[in-house]
């Protein structure tokens, strides 16, 4: 994870500054937490977008994102996911 920053491109008024936090999110029908994910967090909104690199590494261990083993087997439609649960876009509530 590199130790730079960049203006937020949410808010546009912080800077995304680099910290280790907790991944947590839906992977499929699962719900998967990851402590200390690299991550860019703005010191004002909150925004947050996990370090490409660190999600590179996690996909390899828990597989593609999409659909479930158990959606695929069966042939039904995956579970909806909370809004905000896709890769690197996740979002503190206001």
């Amino acid at each position: 994870m590199e130790a730079t920053m960049w203006p937020c491109p949410n808010c546009r008024i912080g800077y995304m500054r680099p910290r280790r936090i907790t991944y947590a999110g839906y992977h499929g029908d699962l719900f998967i937490v990851v402590p200390n994910m690299p991550a860019y967090i703005c010191d004002v909104c909150g925004n947050r977008q996990y370090d490409e690199e660190a999600l590179m590494q996690l996909i390899p261990l828990i597989g593609p994102r999409g659909e479930s083993r158990q959606a695929q087997e069966l042939g039904s439609e995956p579970m909806d996911r909370p809004p905000g649960s896709e890769w690197g876009t996740h979002r503190r509530p206001a």
